[in-house]
């Protein structure tokens, strides 16, 4: 009986401990990863930056694509799309259509952790454009002469 209690006593002090020095929330942000959410999410806060977007050639990417009949090529999507091959990202045409062409996305990355961040500091660290990330597309291996 008192084994059982010392050992319910250590379990209980070790799981406080742990808590103490890890707090649940530090160990759920770490665990939870950003995924994308598409460009009309971006809006609601960032109109300005998309109506202005809607005007590069970057938001009609996608339909070069599907004048050439390879809006389903795996090669090519990566480049055309938003999110392609990861969580929340594009699909395809039939199942996310709001993720075709290059998107705020893109560039900045997934964004559900950035519409979370409870403040402003937070909404800074959420999202960043890597350095070279436009050589992730625009470079000869894909398209030589591009």
């Amino acid at each position: 009986m008192k084994i059982e209690k010392l050992s319910i006593t250590m379990a209980t002090g070790l799981l406080g401990f742990c808590l103490f020095v890890f707090p649940v929330s530090h160990l759920q942000a770490e665990k939870e990863k950003a995924f994308y959410v598409g460009m009309d999410k971006c809006s609601e806060c960032h109109s300005e930056h998309v109506e202005s977007y809607r005007s590069w050639k970057y938001s009609k990417n996608f339909r070069v694509l599907q004048m050439r009949k390879k809006d389903h090529d795996p090669d090519c999507l990566p480049c055309h799309t938003t999110g392609f091959g990861e969580i929340g990202g594009f699909v395809s045409v039939e199942k996310t259509p709001h993720m075709v062409n290059k998107q705020c996305e893109s560039c900045h990355g997934p964004a559900s952790l950035h519409l979370k961040a409870p403040t402003r500091l937070e909404h800074q660290k959420t999202l960043s454009i890597p350095k070279n990330i436009c050589t992730s597309c625009h470079s000869g291996h894909k398209h030589p002469g591009y």
